[in-house]
C-alpha cells in the first residue's frame, strides 16, 4: 500500500509539475519594528556636546617587549607624543587638511586656532578593583563641521599603517584597532562620552594643565582662580561654563593616580605648567568627549562621566 501511495503521488507530481518540481522558499525574517500614532512621535532633545565627535577611533594595547607588563596613566605623555609622532610620519600621502588636523599645524607651522585630533588614555579607572593601567588609547575627532568625513578616513588610514609603538625604557607595544563586539567598558567609547543621553557630573582622569599661571597669593583666592580656568577651558570646546568646579589633587575615580604623579608639561621656554584633578558639575547633560585644559590634545585633561549608563 506505502508503495502504490507513493507511486500516485509521483504521477500526481508529473502531471502538474512537467517541468519538475516547484522551488521551496523559505519566509524571509525580517527586522521587526513596532509602530505608534504619529502625534506621539516626538523628538529628543540633543544634549549639548563639544567640538570633539563622540565617536571615538579605540586601539587596544599589548605588549610586546620590555620591562613592564602594562602601561599606566602615568605614561601618558610618552605614549600620546610617540603615537602622534608615528601617526604623522606615516601621512605624507594624506590631504593637506588631514595632515593639518592630525599635526594641530596649519601649512605655514603655526599652530591651529580650532580643534584637531586629540590623543587620549583610556585608563581602567572607576571600579573597586580598578588599577589605572591602559588597556587602550584612543584618537578623538573634531565634529563633522570642522572635519569631514573624507578626511576623518584619511587620518583612520594613516592610523592603520601604525602597528607599533617603541616607547624606549617602557617597551614596545602593539597597537590595533578595537572591533570586539563586547569590548571591555574601558574601551567603550560611551564610557568617555555619556553619548547619546550625556551626564552632568565629570572628574579629571588625567591631570588639567593650566593655560596660565594663578597670580593670586592666597589659597582661597587661587583655588578660586584656577575653577575659573577650567570654566573658560570648557567654554574653549564648546560646552556651557559649569555651575561648579572643584579642583582637588586626587581624582574622584578610583584607580585614578594624584595629579602630582603625573609629568608636568614643558612650554616652549623650557618651564612647566601646574596641573590639578577636578570636579567638573553642569546645569544640564552634556556629552564628551570633556578634554579642557592646555594639554587636552597629548592626553592630559581627560574627564569621565561620574554616572556612567551605558
Amino acid at each position: 500500500e506505502a508503495k502504490a501511495a507513493r507511486q500516485s503521488i509521483e504521477q500526481s507530481l508529473a502531471t502538474d509539475f512537467p517541468h519538475g518540481e516547484p522551488r521551496q522558499d523559505r519566509p524571509r525574517i525580517s527586522t521587526y519594528a513596532s509602530y505608534a500614532k504619529a502625534e506621539e512621535i516626538t523628538e529628543a532633545p540633543a544634549t549639548m556636546g563639544s567640538v570633539f565627535s563622540p565617536h571615538l577611533a579605540v586601539f587596544t594595547l599589548e605588549r610586546v617587549d620590555g620591562p613592564y607588563r602594562s602601561l599606566d596613566l602615568a605614561c601618558t605623555l610618552a605614549l600620546t607624543d610617540r603615537w602622534r609622532e608615528a601617526l604623522a610620519s606615516h601621512a605624507n600621502d594624506l590631504s593637506p587638511e588631514a595632515q593639518s588636523l592630525l599635526s594641530g599645524h596649519a601649512s605655514d607651522k603655526s599652530p591651529l586656532q580650532t580643534a584637531h585630533v586629540a590623543f587620549l588614555p583610556l585608563g581602567f579607572v572607576g571600579h573597586s578593583h580598578a588599577t589605572g593601567h591602559l588597556p587602550g588609547i584612543a584618537l578623538a575627532f573634531p565634529n563633522e563641521k570642522v572635519m569631514p568625513p573624507d578626511v576623518r578616513r584619511d587620518v583612520l588610514r594613516a592610523a592603520g599603517r601604525v602597528h607599533e609603538l617603541k616607547l624606549g625604557r617602557l617597551g614596545a607595544w602593539k597597537l590595533t584597532a578595537s572591533t570586539m563586539a563586547r569590548p571591555l567598558e574601558t574601551l567603550r567609547p560611551a564610557t568617555w562620552t555619556a553619548h547619546a543621553g550625556g551626564a552632568t557630573q565629570w572628574s579629571s582622569v588625567t591631570p588639567i594643565a593650566y593655560d596660565y599661571h594663578p597670580k593670586a597669593k592666597d589659597k582661597p583666592g587661587y583655588l578660586a582662580e584656577v575653577a575659573e580656568m577650567i570654566r573658560a577651558s570648557c567654554k574653549r570646546i564648546g560646552l556651557p561654563r559649569p555651575r561648579e568646579v572643584i579642583p582637588t589633587p586626587v581624582s574622584a575615580h578610583l584607580g585614578t593616580p594624584p595629579a602630582h604623579a603625573f609629568p608636568r608639561l614643558r612650554r616652549k621656554d623650557g618651564s612647566e605648567r601646574r596641573h590639578t584633578h577636578a570636579i567638573l558639575l553642569f546645569d544640564e547633560p552634556v556629552c564628551g568627549p570633556v578634554i579642557v585644559g592646555a594639554g587636552r590634545y597629548r592626553g592630559y585633561g581627560l574627564c569621565r562621566p561620574m554616572e556612567v549608563e551605558v
